[in-house]
């Protein structure tokens, strides 16, 4: 059931990044070809790649949220945050937060902002939006430098941090609603929005992972949905960038940290150990889950493994020796288990078994001479 649930879990990330390779390719078509407009973020009119890429990540992730319901109960994730690829993962997140909140801070030109609100250019909200996003960015910058410096990652900055991205994703998005210089339908204005949306909501599921509250199947599903969407809002922005040697929007600073997400979420997929929850009330995992606890504290000996007991128990060292009592038991007939027990008899109905045993054996008579039988009522009356 181990390896089934593993292979279940590997066939749906492998999916999941086939899909998004796919559509990667289509959209980059899409914007090589003539029509596109990059000023606006507009793909060209009917464009069949670009339909075609639309209708695959719709269709992605509507299966992403369907198929993986049957697995709910059966996904038990075990150490998301170990390993070199993870570690290196929260520091180029980290890297790519504190530049994209500096940056973005930067260009709202402070000085000339009460003159960009007066005429119109800017608005208020947006204003407000991209400064609070700029705000919980430094704050998970730190954190993630201080989880690199630690080389772990604490609950509580891990839960600040989690909660950090995920306000700064949410306020972002509603920062692109309100920036009125981008038109509110443009392809890749819609593609970015999205895919912060899905950023948000995987770092809510790491953030409930920090504070014990896991929900293994929504973390599993949200993180794959992320995963797809931040590849296919940001490396088609960057190839074109690339090629045209020209950015889209005149800005890759968004499409960076996308592509920082999406390494941060493929590493901590790569990093998963998942394993099946054999019983209803999780009785099983729990003595799994305790034994390699123990294993892993203290390493064991032969002698050690067979101590352990199935229900949990602690196993004890191997220089102890274990008390043993050791009873005699007596040699048994084997054909003993059919005799009868014996009952004592009561003395009175001993007693007259007695007499009656007695008064029936017949007396030898004296030689020569020969007496009359009596019986033992008769010897009673005389």
């Amino acid at each position: 059931m181990m390896d089934k649930t593993k292979r279940i879990f590997r066939l749906y990330l492998t999916l999941t990044l086939l899909l998004a390779v796919s559509v990667i390719v289509l959209k980059t078509i899409a914007m090589l070809s003539p029509g596109f407009d990059r000023a606006n973020g507009y793909y060209p009119l009917h464009s069949l790649p670009c339909e075609i890429a639309r209708l695959a990540t719709v269709i992605g992730v509507i299966l992403l949220l369907t198929q993986l319901a049957p697995l709910k109960g059966k996904l038990e994730i075990k150490n998301p945050g170990r390993g070199l690829p993870v570690v290196f993962s929260v520091a180029l997140t980290g890297i790519l937060i504190l530049a994209f909140s500096l940056f973005r801070v930067l260009e709202l030109h402070l000085r000339s902002l009460p003159t960009r609100l007066s005429n119109g250019s800017i608005s208020i909200q947006a204003v407000i939006f991209c400064l609070a996003s700029a705000l919980f960015g430094a704050i998970a910058a730190c954190c993630s430098v201080f989880s690199v410096a630690k080389r772990q990652v604490l609950n509580a900055v891990h839960a600040l941090a989690a909660m950090s991205i995920s306000l700064l994703s949410l306020f972002y998005t509603l920062f692109l609603y309100f920036d009125f210089t981008l038109p509110m339908n443009a392809d890749v204005k819609i593609a970015s929005q999205a895919a912060f949306l899905s950023v948000a909501l995987f770092f809510l599921c790491e953030a409930r992972i920090a504070l014990d509250r896991p929900i293994w199947t929504l973390y599993t599903a949200v993180g794959m949905i992320a995963l797809l969407l931040t590849l296919t809002g940001s490396v088609p922005n960057l190839l074109y960038a690339v090629i045209r040697k020209t950015p889209v929007l005149d800005s890759s600073i968004d499409d960076f940290l996308l592509l920082g997400f999406a390494v941060y979420i493929l590493a901590h997929f790569s990093a998963l150990t998942v394993k099946p929850v054999q019983t209803a009330g999780g009785i099983a995992g729990k003595i799994l889950a305790e034994t390699e606890a123990a294993a892993e504290a203290e390493p064991l000996d032969r002698e050690d493994v067979e101590q352990i007991s199935f229900f949990g128990d602690e196993p004890r060292p191997a220089d102890i020796p274990a008390r043993t009592e050791t009873f005699e038991e007596e040699p048994e007939d084997d054909l003993g288990i059919f005799a009868s027990p014996d009952i004592p008899e009561r003395p009175e109905r001993q007693e007259r078994s007695e007499k009656t045993e007695r008064a029936e054996r017949p007396e030898r008579p004296a030689s020569g001479t020969r007496t009359t039988r009596s019986s033992s009522r008769t010897g009673k009356k005389q």
